[in-house]
C-alpha cells in the first residue's frame, strides 16, 4: 500500500523546487523537468524512512548535513563558467545526495522487513 503522506512530501518538493526556477525564469524543461523528478524522490524516500534516519550518533548527523549542503555549495563554486545555471545544478546535485540518502535507507530497512515477515511452519 502507498504511503499517502510520504507521497504527497514527495510531489509537494518535486513541485516547489522545479516551480520556484519556472517562476525565476528558468526554461529549460529538461533541467525542470529533472530538479522535478529528483526532489520528488527525494521526498518521497526520507519521508517513507524517517524512522530509519534518526541516528542518535551526532556523527552520522553531521557528515549528512555536510554532504547535501557543502559539496554543492562549494564543489560548484563561482568561478566556473556555468552562469545563471549555477543556482539550478546546486540544487540538482542536493536533490540527488538527498534521494541518495532516502535510497540507502529505503534498502537497508527492506531486509529487516522481510526478516520480521513470519512464516507458518510447513506441517
Amino acid at each position: 500500500m502507498v504511503d499517502s503522506k510520504a507521497l504527497s512530501v514527495g510531489v509537494i518538493a518535486g513541485i516547489f523546487a522545479s516551480g520556484v526556477y519556472y517562476l525565476d525564469g528558468s526554461w529549460d524543461a529538461q533541467l525542470l523537468l529533472f530538479l522535478g523528478l529528483t526532489w520528488g524522490m527525494a521526498g518521497w524516500l526520507v519521508a517513507r524512512n524517517l524512522s530509519s534516519l534518526e541516528n542518535p550518533n551526532t556523527v552520522p548527523q553531521i557528515l549528512l548535513a555536510l554532504l547535501v549542503t557543502g559539496v554543492p555549495l562549494f564543489g560548484i563554486h563561482s568561478d566556473l563558467p556555468l552562469g545563471s545555471l549555477r543556482s539550478p545544478l546546486g540544487l540538482l546535485v542536493m536533490g540527488v545526495a538527498v534521494a541518495g540518502i532516502g535510497l540507502g535507507a529505503e534498502m537497508s530497512t527492506s531486509p529487516a522487513e522481510e526478516q520480521r515477515t513470519t512464516v507458518a511452519p510447513a506441517d
